[in-house]
């Protein structure tokens, strides 16, 4: 079984992999999804043992590596939004939508926002993140714990007991707060996989039940998001077909965040 510091420093070498490939390939939405996927994991993996570790370890390990997923936030967004509108024009397929000067308009944004994240100085503030996030994690020392395959079942237990109550009490229309819910099952789904040699026999359940409510809220929230871009765009572009047809794609998109029906723990998870 490998050891809670082998698996943090195993994520943080997927993270380079993943820094890698993305500068190969920058044109491939995958590469900068599975980028930042690996980042946000490992920062879900050091909130989930926050308890076990000290105050200023946590808190720079956690703003470092928050600071490195925000510089891609921008581009992923993007790509989210071009697989939302592109989905609309195969629905509507209509020969006086020009979609294709549509499209050309979002591959021209999605440029720009790919070579924002290519400048020297953006890939010299990544570097000096993750740098510190590797000289930060040999600063930690997890041999104080005992029996971490009781204390990793005791927390998965309280982080899904502390899910399941929020999600039944969300309120699927403050978007803020659903935000928040999919952040938590983000991490405790992350945890679930990544720590799962501890416990196998409850790990399984407990990550598919994250998995659930991370997607459901993940619906909202990126509808949500895609509701706001579109708008924003709508009002900057001059081009009347391209408003017309951004504000279209919004209307779906808010129809969609507002008639999302929320499934009972009991029926659901």
């Amino acid at each position: 079984m490998m050891s809670i510091t082998t698996i943090l420093q195993q994520q943080y070498h997927s993270i380079q992999t993943e820094q890698i490939r993305y500068q190969n390939n920058p044109y491939d939405p995958e590469r900068v999804h599975d980028l930042r996927v690996a980042i946000r994991t490992l920062r879900g993996l050091v909130k989930f043992l926050k308890r076990e570790m000290p105050l200023e370890a946590y808190e720079t390990l956690d703003k470092t590596l928050s600071n490195a997923a925000k510089i891609f936030s921008p581009l992923r967004d993007l790509d989210v939004l071009i697989v939302e509108a592109g989905a609309f024009a195969y629905a509507h397929p209509e020969g006086k939508a020009n979609y294709r000067d549509f499209f050309k308009m979002f591959d021209n944004k999605r440029h720009e926002e790919m070579q924002q994240t290519l400048v020297d100085s953006v890939q010299q503030e990544l570097t000096v993140d993750l740098d510190q996030v590797k000289a930060q994690l040999k600063t930690v020392n997890f041999n104080h714990v005992p029996d971490w395959t009781k204390l990793i079942a005791k927390e998965l237990k309280r982080r899904k007991h502390q899910l399941i109550k929020q999600y039944d009490h969300l309120d699927f229309q403050d978007y803020p707060r659903v935000h928040h819910v999919r952040k938590k099952a983000k991490t405790l789904r992350y945890s679930a996989t990544y720590f799962a040699e501890f416990v196998p026999k409850k790990a399984e359940k407990i990550r598919r039940q994250a998995k659930r409510v991370q997607d459901v809220c993940g619906s909202i929230t990126d509808a949500h998001v895609n509701y706001v871009a579109l708008n924003q765009l709508a009002s900057q572009t001059t081009d009347d077909n391209n408003r017309a047809l951004l504000l279209r794609i919004a209307q779906a998109q808010r129809e969609k965040f507002t008639s999302i029906k929320k499934a009972r723990k009991s029926s659901y998870l």
